[in-house]
């Protein structure tokens, strides 16, 4: 069986239910969080024991505005989310039937918007990841 290559635009990100409009990159970082334990049952010997874990998105692109009643999220939405320290839902992954998505709530860590005289501008942010809302699980494409 050959190994199916996941192409980096599968991998997108949504903010409530829409889409970021102009987005180019996306990330998802997980890092588990141990805690020493010492217990008798292990002859005094130090054990790292898995306590919970931390999430992580990021994502950048380009300031594309979005046209009108367009089901997306732009530059200047996320802007406003992020100095208002808005809590918002987010999905990762791909959105078709049957692949593996990761879904939960958090704030805005980061972001930044750049712009020069030539190109469209770009912006950038992180999203990190309220604890326990981080739930992994298939996606379903709306009725």
């Amino acid at each position: 069986m050959a190994a199916t290559r996941i192409k980096g635009y599968m991998l997108n990100l949504k903010i409530g239910v829409n889409l970021i409009r102009g987005l180019e990159t996306t990330g998802l970082k997980i890092k588990p969080n141990y805690e020493e334990t010492i217990l008798k049952e292990n002859a005094g010997s130090a054990v790292d024991e898995f306590v919970d874990f931390d999430t992580d998105l990021t994502f950048g692109g380009k300031t594309y505005e979005k046209d009108g009643a367009e089901a997306y999220e732009d530059f200047e939405t996320l802007r406003e989310a992020a100095f208002g320290g808005a809590e918002v839902d987010f999905v990762y992954g791909r959105f078709e039937d049957g692949e593996k998505i990761v879904s939960g709530s958090g704030v805005f860590t980061d972001f930044s918007e750049e712009a020069n005289s030539k190109d469209t501008g770009t912006f950038s942010g992180s999203i990190k990841a309220t604890k326990g809302s981080v739930v992994f699980e298939t996606y379903t494409a709306p009725a």
